[in-house]
């Protein structure tokens, strides 16, 4: 079989390449990335497509690897030929093996064959696709390879009956698997076998318990024999203590009462005993108790009413006192300061009106500030206010002048450029053209007419230009002397609009000067002219002069009523000033009279009611402390709790008292009561109560109910102790039965484990017809690469050799070994040559393409060279394609 040529329409990352293989040694080289591996992979796909399992990753992803990312068609063609033919297979893949398409032409007719189905590989090649990978495609770092089913009916000439492989591969399988139900030696899941040996030696160590649990039955019915007798002997106790509990009943009802009576008198003396501690001291009379409970509550009033007026003092204000160190002023006093104070405030009610407003009091403030450095006469102000004036017109003149200046010079820059135009007229124009057609008209007749007309003409043209040139000179003149006379008179015009325009200045500046002067002093706002400014002072000058005579005036009405005022508040102050210095005030400064006076009389009534509440308070702490000291040493005299407080102490001593004295009383009537008794009846304490004999009885009851539990336990306990020496008397049965079946399961077991040996001789029986082709072919191509004296790292050639599995092993030093042992590079050595053998026995006649995805990379140079040369010479009769990405692999 060969390959001819291929179309990759897209896979992986190829796309759109199209190649041509030679017959034999084809080698690939490209740089890593290119697509190498995706190229060996499109091969082996349009053979065996493009594997897919939904529950099997690795394949979906080989799947998803090599479908393109852009969602194009996936696929492509491949020609080959055979010797029935030559074919065309024609591929395309999806995301699954349900959207792949396929079909296969006969490439010289272009008719599509039926005689191949999609499984084209393995119908061309006899394998399957894993036996296929395992054998002539070589993929990159893959050389080792292992024995498959299909493989075995292949190299056997079975492979009609490859699926009679696969069913003896699942036959050996249920053979061994049926073997280990009998024969598995596990503590969770053991064998049946293992398990009936594991119940015989449980049984027959049960059945040698028999002897112990016979003699353990006869011991425990002795007991529960011993244990019946000693019930009864209680049960007869029982009943002879029940008739004394009733004749003992009818005794005690007449000794109830006494005995309650005796109970209860004892408690009363260790009652009355401890209140005899509590009064040592003697018991208080009733009177005491009761003045000392009226004391009690008088204290608790004097110290709620100190309580109260403390409460208050601290709710109010502080009490002022420094101003009261002497005396403090009686009603009258303020009465007559409150009426002086009155007076005041209309008399200062009289003056305030005769004078200036506050208003207008601040206008007048602020305009003698105003005019601090010079008040103005009328002359002095109407004379500058006639400099502002001229000011203004002087101001205005200049403007004038300025736009004259302004317009003249306009006027001038405009006449310079119109003599600039005209100083070429057109009519010079008109005389430069004629004078240049004439001397080109001079020129041209000169030369075509004869001497004499020639000659004319041309001192015709002489004389035309001559005089054009007179003119234009002429002319040209003329005009400058006009521009210079213009431009002069405009100069002159200028200069004099300048010198007056200077003049001006020099008289304004002057006047401006002068008002100046004025104006610096005053704090003017700034205007936009001094006319304004000048306005201002005016205005301001008659509103200072207007009240200036208004406060004159008011000053005169005002004198005596001021007069009267001083008096009044001299007198006043003089009585009410030494209260004021205590607060820090003085009145001759500050004022503020009526409101002191009225502070001082709060103040001052404050303090009479501090003072008399300090008295009250001084009469309540004496007879708080008097008080305290009489309940204090009467309560030490008893041992009350400490921790009450007066009043529960107090009631705790009085309730102390009435039931001691209750006591008293109860323990002199009982004693009457049992001497009542005692000389009527005869009393003895030495025999038991009927609660002494209950008591009993109730012991005796749980002794029985406890030996009833023993027995019942006992009982029980016998019950199955003989109840398991009737089962191990059945156990003897039971060991013969599970010996039957030991022996049942150890035929079986036997039968199985002769069946997988048997089977397992035949596989290998099967597999040495073509063992030994194998071995020679392995031998062979190590010929090839080493040579045929052995190996260049010490091996001989013959010390290698494939097992059944088509594993390497090396037979060394009488040991052998894995080809693990050996370095990686020789390792891939000796499985490519493995593979060749393989491929040898698989294909005698006809000879399949070999793939080989750069499988050398783990070998040095020379062993590369070695394998290139077996390659190259294997090529010769079976086409080769490799693949690689180096130079020094080729």
């Amino acid at each position: 079989m060969k390959l001819i040529s291929c179309y990759i329409a897209h896979f992986g990352k190829i796309n759109d390449f199209k190649y041509d293989f030679n017959e034999g040694f084809n080698s690939i080289l490209e740089e890593n990335g290119w697509g190498k591996t995706t190229f060996s992979v499109f091969i082996k796909a349009m053979f065996y497509g493009l594997e897919y399992s939904p529950n099997t990753k690795k394949k979906l992803m080989e799947r998803n690897h090599y479908l393109p990312w852009d969602g194009s068609l996936c696929g492509g063609n491949i020609v080959f030929s055979t010797k029935e033919g030559q074919y065309r297979i024609e591929r395309t893949f999806g995301k699954t093996d349900k959207d792949d398409t396929f079909a296969i032409y006969d490439n010289v007719t272009g008719i599509e064959c039926t005689e191949f189905t999609s499984n084209v590989g393995e119908e061309i090649f006899k394998v399957d696709r894993d036996s296929f990978e395992k054998s002539v495609y070589i993929p990159q770092l893959s050389l080792g390879t292992s024995m498959t089913d299909s493989l075995n009916a292949k190299m056997g000439n079975l492979a009609a009956a490859k699926d009679d492989i696969s069913n003896f591969d699942v036959a050996l399988k249920t053979v061994k698997d049926a073997r280990t139900e009998y024969t598995r030696n596990s503590k969770i899941n053991p064998g049946k076998l293992v398990a009936v040996k594991q119940e015989i030696n449980k049984c027959k160590e049960d059945f040698e318990k028999l002897p112990i649990f016979e003699e353990s039955a006869e011991a425990m019915s002795c007991l529960v024999e011993e244990k019946q007798a000693n019930l009864d002997a209680l049960v007869i106790e029982k009943a002879k203590l029940a008739e004394t509990i009733q004749q003992q009943s009818k005794r005690e009802q007449e000794l109830g009462a006494y005995r309650i009576q005796k109970e209860n008198l004892n408690q009363e003396i260790e009652k009355a005993k401890e209140f005899e501690a509590f009064f040592a001291a003697g018991v208080p009379s009733d009177d005491e108790m009761a003045m000392l409970e009226q004391t009690e509550r008088d204290l608790t009033v004097h110290e709620r009413a100190l309580h109260g007026i403390k409460e208050d003092i601290q709710r109010e204000n502080p009490v002022f006192e420094a101003p009261f160190k002497e005396r403090i002023p009686d009603i009258s006093e303020f009465d007559l300061w409150n009426k002086m104070a009155a007076n005041l405030s209309e008399l200062r009610a009289k003056a305030e009106h005769s004078k200036l407003s506050e208003e207008s009091n601040k206008q007048l403030t602020e305009l003698k500030f105003f005019f601090g450095k010079l008040v103005p006469t009328d002359e002095q102000l109407a004379e500058i206010e006639h400099a502002t004036t001229v000011i203004t017109g002087l101001e205005a003149q200049i403007s004038q002048s300025n736009d004259r200046l302004k317009s003249l010079t306009a006027e001038r820059d405009i006449m310079e450029k119109l003599n600039k135009k005209r100083s070429i007229k057109i009519w010079h124009v008109l005389g430069t053209v004629l004078l240049v057609i004439f001397i080109i008209f001079g020129i041209v007749f000169s030369q075509y007419l004869d001497d004499y007309l020639g000659r004319i003409v041309e001192i015709g043209s002489i004389v035309a230009v001559v005089l054009d040139v007179l003119i234009l000179f002429i002319s040209g003149r003329r005009a400058r002397v006009n521009r210079i006379k213009e431009s002069k008179d405009y100069e002159e015009r200028i200069q004099e609009e300048e010198d007056s325009i200077e003049i001006t200045k020099l008289e304004l500046r002057e006047l401006q000067g002068k008002c100046d002067e004025f104006l610096s002093n005053y704090l003017l706002t700034r205007a936009e002219t001094m006319q304004e400014n000048v306005y201002e002072i005016r205005r301001k000058l008659d509103q200072y002069r207007h009240l200036l005579d208004e406060e004159q005036s008011r000053h005169q009405e005002a004198e005596g009523t001021l007069d009267e005022l001083a008096d009044l508040q001299l007198e006043l102050y003089t009585k009410i000033q030494p209260f004021a210095t205590p607060y820090g005030i003085n009145l001759y400064e500050m004022g503020g009279e009526y409101e002191f006076l009225a502070k001082l009389k709060k103040d001052a009534d404050r303090y009479a009611d501090y003072l008399e509440e300090s008295e009250e308070i001084a009469r309540h702490e004496n007879s708080i402390k008097t008080m305290t000291a009489d309940i204090k040493n009467i309560l030490e005299k008893f041992p009350v709790d400490r921790s009450l407080d007066r009043a529960e102490q107090i009631q705790s001593i009085s309730a102390n008292k009435r039931d001691y004295l209750a006591i008293n009383e109860r323990i002199a009537n009982l004693r009457d009561e049992i001497a009542a008794f005692e000389t009527k009846h005869a009393v003895d304490d030495n025999v038991l109560s009927v609660d002494d004999l209950q008591q009993q009885q109730k012991t005796l009851d749980e002794q029985i109910m406890e030996l009833n539990k023993q027995i019942l336990q006992e009982r029980d306990n016998l019950s199955t102790a003989l109840e398991e020496v009737e089962r191990l008397t059945d156990v003897s049965e039971q060991i013969e039965r599970l010996e039957v079946q030991e022996k049942e399961y150890k035929k079986s077991a036997e039968l199985l484990t002769k069946t997988e040996d048997f089977l397992q001789k035949a596989r290998e029986s099967f597999q040495a017809k073509y063992m030994q082709p194998l071995q020679n072919g392995l031998h062979k191509y190590l010929g090839l690469i080493d040579g045929p004296t052995g190996t260049h790292s010490g091996y001989s050639i013959e010390d290698f050799e494939l097992d059944m599995d088509l594993n390497i092993k090396l037979s060394y030093s009488g040991s052998t070994k894995g080809a693990e042992y050996l370095s990686q590079g020789y390792q891939d050595v000796v499985a490519l040559c493995s593979r060749l053998a393989l491929v040898d026995v698989l294909y005698p006649d006809e000879k399949p393409i070999l793939i080989l995805d750069d499988p050398f990379t783990n070998l040095d140079d020379k062993k590369i060279k070695e394998s290139l040369k077996l390659l190259n010479k294997i090529a010769e009769e079976r086409q080769t394609v490799y693949f690689t990405c180096h130079d020094s692999r080729l």
